[in-house]
């Protein structure tokens, strides 16, 4: 699994830059979302050669970067865990809310997308651009 986050925070790190981001920020985010996101995988089912249908996509502007990491489970995701900052397991959502303007899930028949935006260093995001970020229900 490790290998894998590591490629995650790598193609962060490197898809911001040039852009206002702080880019170990940016890689962190990514590291929680997709390290959910494997465990997800694993707990379905054993995959081949440790090939994890993950997706991940970043889009990075000068005002937000929005992520977004896909896992093949389409339940819905489970409540926060409640054991506190020095909890072992169940504060990676936490340590995203507190860096991200806005964090919300898609569901699909085969899986799911959790999407995050992230604000640029000293951007406050409008509600408006927040909503555009969302999809149309």
């Amino acid at each position: 699994m490790n290998r894998h986050v590591a490629k995650a925070r790598s193609f962060a790190s490197t898809a911001v830059f040039g852009y206002p981001f702080d880019a170990y920020e940016v890689a962190l985010i990514v590291s929680e979302l997709v390290t959910n996101a494997i465990r997800t995988a694993t707990a379905l089912r054993t995959w081949p050669d440790d090939t994890y249908p993950i997706g991940i996509e970043l889009l990075a502007t000068t005002r937000y970067v929005h992520l977004a990491v896909t896992d093949p489970d389409h339940r819905p995701m489970p409540a926060p865990d409640q054991g506190g900052l020095l909890a072992e397991h169940g504060r990676g959502l936490t340590i995203v809310d507190q860096h991200a303007a806005d964090r919300w899930v898609t569901y699909a028949e085969h899986g799911k997308t959790v999407h995050v935006v992230i604000p640029s260093p000293g951007i406050t995001l409008t509600t408006a651009e927040l909503a555009a970020r969302r999809p149309r229900t």
